[in-house]
């Protein structure tokens, strides 16, 4: 799996995991996409694999969605604004999180 996240107590053992980061991609020859790079304050809130990761909580991230409606309505690029068939799934944008008495708890 090539995404990941760092999370870190302070700015100082973040940028301490940072440079180890660069170190390793470095070593491997691997480039960081700089679209697709967020390095800075979690309370912000950030995308990360289609969800939105907030201080109070997870959320399915706008991208998404958007790109859900616009397969779902054929209104991509390329699809000439055809109305195709919505998959059976849907949406969904509830997360049951689990505590340590398990859900909810």
């Amino acid at each position: 799996m090539d995404d990941w996240i760092v999370i870190a107590p302070s700015r100082w053992k973040l940028r301490k995991a940072v440079a180890q980061v660069n170190r390793v991609l470095d070593a491997l020859l691997v480039e960081q996409h700089p679209d697709k790079t967020f390095i800075g304050r979690a309370e912000r809130g950030f995308d990360f694999l289609g969800y939105h990761f907030t201080p109070d909580g997870l959320s399915v991230a706008e991208k998404t969605v958007e790109r859900f409606v616009e397969r779902a309505t054929g209104r991509g690029a390329g699809t000439g604004g055809a109305l195709r068939r919505l998959p059976v799934w849907g949406i969904c944008e509830t997360v049951v999180l689990l505590g340590k008495g398990g859900i909810g708890g």
